[in-house]
């Protein structure tokens, strides 16, 4: 009778521990969730500018899921699954530069996609991550279209990461790409009408 009492409180402890290592083994406080800093535009100045809608930005595949991305070597990369965006990436992008430029120049007036007359500004990224160097790596154009005629201006910046880990990664990503806002609007402060 003891041998079995034993093995019963022998089961029930084994299940037991089974049980929280199964809770334990994944929990929620390790995933982490990121947001690109908001940028600080400084008004640029410009005379009056011709009006502009901007398209939807375009990301890379391999950078538009979930993960934060880094460069391992030349050839691979990894994404990650415990360090997210907490919105998607092009989302982010989107919202940003739309809010910069709104900010960095007040007579830029905005108008709907396709509006007869009006410019396109269409943002492709290519990279935005962070490599196996300690830098952050932002590159891809930006375009600016009106009746059929397109200019493309290509952009890369690299700022290297003050320490380890995601959060000096997201935040040197953030400082590159307040550097391509403030290229795009620079750009645009010479367009006038």
């Amino acid at each position: 009778m003891r041998q079995g009492t034993a093995f019963l409180l022998l089961v029930l402890m084994a299940s037991m521990a089974l049980g929280l290592a199964g809770c334990s083994s994944t929990p929620a406080s390790d995933i982490r969730y990121y947001q690109l800093a908001i940028p600080s535009p400084q008004p640029v100045h410009s005379s009056k500018l011709a009006a502009i809608g901007i398209a939807p930005v375009r990301v890379a595949t391999y950078l538009n899921g979930s993960g934060l991305v880094l460069q391992q070597s030349a050839v691979e990369f990894s994404i990650a699954r415990q360090h997210l965006w907490a919105d998607a990436l092009e989302q982010q992008l989107q919202r940003q530069l739309t809010e910069y430029l709104l900010q960095a120049l007040p007579k830029q007036p905005l108008a709907l996609l396709n509006t007869p007359g009006v410019r396109t500004l269409q943002l492709e990224i290519d990279r935005f991550y962070a490599n196996d160097q300690g830098q952050a790596i932002i590159s891809g154009r930006y375009s600016l279209s009106l009746l059929g005629a397109i200019e493309t201006v290509p952009f890369s910046h690299a700022v290297k990461l003050e320490q380890d880990g995601y959060p000096a990664m997201v935040y040197a990503l953030s400082v590159g790409w307040q550097r391509v806002l403030a290229d795009i609007a620079q750009h645009l402060a010479t367009q006038v009408q």
